[in-house]
């Protein structure tokens, strides 16, 4: 199916080999007086800056606080927080003293919480706010290993050895450690050295320890810095989770190229960005959707002219981002329609969305709408995709700036090599794939082929000029009662190009034929609903903040669904995507959820990727009245 031809981009520029404590105080030295970091005073709203000398302080009084405490090298210790200042703070705190940093997604449950604390040995635990904290409380006889818990925020104290942030920094700062010891124990370090151990999203089961060395995040931070554009003192804005290894190692990239980092989370970000104006950032294809998606409610509010405008120059950004992707000189007639557009709309758009600065971001997590990327990039928002998995390090490809392909995730990063299996897998060999999963030895014989290949799990291609394509999840192939094989994210995509559906699971699975779960954009429907005077009950509708943070619809009344309309709405969306597809691919049969698909329920991955085996489970029934 695929070929063995190794895809490589340049050999990573490597001047010494080093570990992510040697990058934070590099920074220091050659920067001390750059603001690093920008986050907002509690409960007020000054941002509080640190330059990286100040940053580095802070650090050390902490990671001396910690020696004060006992911590060993190789210990564990586990971080259950929001993104926030004190994140990298308590990070970077473990990590020069030879510690281990276990990540928690702040939204998992106390049951996983427990898991995690317990399969990675995890000695001390930092948590944000009495919220996790309590959680933690919830099953602390359940947990083993834990000798001491600091806080981020003050919180009530049921254990005696419960300290916050602050406390153990004037431990550092107040008993006598010697600065030279702690200068000794952090140069010891060595880059091949375990850093962290972050726990998979765990999409078909328990979530694994992916182990990470020093050297597998410092030399994918090297490599980025060599495809994507930016400089010393940019703005960037941090909000992902530092849970997950994309955020953390962007945060390192930046910290490298000493930028400064103001922090925000996602029901801030529309107050932030106006304010920060960033010139990178990171985010997952939701968000943009999601930007997306307000824009066109905007516009379709608004007057005719207004409306005409906007589509007309929408149309014009797509075909501008088709030019510059294909690095085809634009006729000169687009490049007049754009010069007129830029003049009378996307400057307009870009200074409302408070990205009128942006250099550079890279979207990754999940694939982006092609039609999207078009228009993004023909507007001035220079979107680039990218490809990586826990066991990398994160970015395995970027799109580089000067040379983006929307659609494909880019060529493999400086000092990444990979291949094609003969069944379609990716396999992937660099400086950044993992040491193996943590107290798993089977499990990572049976990651890596005998030739020392990681597996990814993901079915893919090259182009001829060594841009890789991901088609799908090798797991996730459904294999239908007849033997036909269907690869379901690509009907999934086209199934949420319509403006009406959010989000879709195709399924099929030793059936006879392909069906899909399809979530409506509850707002569009609710407006359309309206507007026909279509009889439901506003009271059953339910609202909550979305990335973005703002407010949203998450369910609606079912009788709305069902109304003959809304059927045929939908069933014109399903026959247009069906357009694409071999009839055995075809969606024969669908039904409508009226609740959004969530983490709450299990539905979702910290990641925002599908869980299709729980999906199957929560809708078991309705699944089973499509194949009656």
């Amino acid at each position: 199916m695929g070929e063995e031809k190794i895809v490589k981009s340049q050999e990573l520029e490597i001047f010494k080999r080093s570990t992510l404590g040697d990058v934070l105080y590099t920074a220091v030295r050659v920067e001390p007086e750059v603001v690093a970091i920008s986050y907002r005073e509690p409960g007020t709203e000054n941002f509080v800056s640190l330059t990286y000398l100040d940053f580095g302080r802070e650090v050390k009084a902490l990671a001396m606080g910690l020696l004060h405490l006992g911590i060993q090298k190789g210990d564990k210790i586990s971080i259950l927080a929001e993104t926030r200042y004190e994140w990298p703070l308590a990070d970077f705190a473990i990590l020069t003293t030879g510690g281990v940093t276990v990540t928690i997604y702040p939204t998992l449950s106390p049951s996983s919480v427990e898991y995690i604390i317990n399969d990675s040995d995890s000695q001390m635990l930092f948590v944000e706010d009495q919220e996790q904290l309590d959680k933690v409380m919830e099953v602390s006889d359940k947990i083993s290993h834990l000798k001491y818990i600091i806080t981020m925020e003050k919180t009530d104290k049921p254990w005696s050895n419960i300290y916050t942030v602050q406390e153990i920094q004037e431990m550092g700062r107040n008993n006598n450690y010697d600065p030279i010891k702690y200068d000794e124990v952090q140069q010891s370090i060595h880059p091949d050295d375990l850093c962290s151990i972050v726990y998979s999203s765990g999409t078909t089961g328990q979530p694994k320890g992916v182990m990470l060395s020093h050297w597998n995040f410092v030399s994918n931070l090297f490599a980025m810095r060599e495809v994507v554009q930016y400089s010393s003192g940019d703005d960037m804005l941090v909000f992902l989770p530092f849970a997950h290894v994309y955020m953390r190692v962007v945060y390192f990239a930046a910290l490298a190229g000493r930028q400064t980092c103001y922090f925000s989370r996602p029901d801030r970000l529309a107050e932030d960005l106006p304010v920060v104006r960033p010139a990178v950032m990171t985010a997952v294809p939701r968000l943009w959707e999601r930007v997306y998606d307000r824009m066109i409610q905007r516009v379709e509010s608004s007057r005719i002219t207004r409306r005409l405008i906007f589509y007309w120059a929408a149309r014009i950004a797509r075909e501008m981002g088709q030019c510059r992707s294909k690095k085809i000189e634009p006729p000169p007639r687009l490049k007049r329609k754009h010069r007129l557009a830029e003049r009378i709309v996307y400057k307009r758009l870009r200074a409302m969305a408070g990205l009128d600065r942006l250099k550079t971001c890279v979207s990754a997590g999940s694939a982006l709408p092609k039609d999207l990327a078009y228009f993004y990039n023909g507007i001035g928002f220079p979107l680039l995709e990218g490809y990586g998995l826990t066991e990398t390090a994160a970015p395995a490809n970027i799109n580089p700036s000067h040379d983006f392909r929307p659609g494909s995730i880019g060529p493999p990063l400086p000092g990444v090599e990979q291949k094609i299996a003969e069944d379609g897998e990716i396999l992937i060999r660099g400086h950044n794939v993992m040491m193996g999963y943590y107290k798993l030895p089977e499990e990572t014989k049976e990651s890596f082929t005998e030739d020392g290949w990681l597996k990814t799990g993901d079915i893919g291609e090259f182009d001829e000029e060594g841009y890789l394509y991901f088609k799908e999840r090798k797991k996730h192939l459904l294999v239908l009662s007849t033997g036909k094989n269907v690869a379901p994210l690509p009907i999934e995509d086209k199934l949420k190009e319509s403006p009406w559906v959010e989000e879709a699971v195709v399924i099929g699975d030793d059936k006879k034929y392909v069906s899909a779960l399809i979530q409506p954009q509850f707002s569009k429907l609710l407006d359309f609903a309206r507007t026909n005077a279509i009889n439901f009950d506003e009271n059953l509708t339910e609202y909550a903040p979305d990335q973005a943070g703002e407010e949203v619809p998450v369910k609606v009344d079912p009788a709305l669904l069902a109304h003959e309309k809304v059927q045929e709405i939908f069933r014109q969306a399903v026959d247009e995507a069906n357009r694409f597809f071999n009839d055995f691919e075809k969606v024969k049969k669908f039904q409508l959820l009226d609740n959004a698909i969530s983490q709450e329920r299990g539905e979702l991955t910290p990641t925002l990727k599908i869980k299709r085996n729980i999906m199957a489970s929560n809708y078991g029934e309705l699944i089973d009245t499509l194949y009656e």
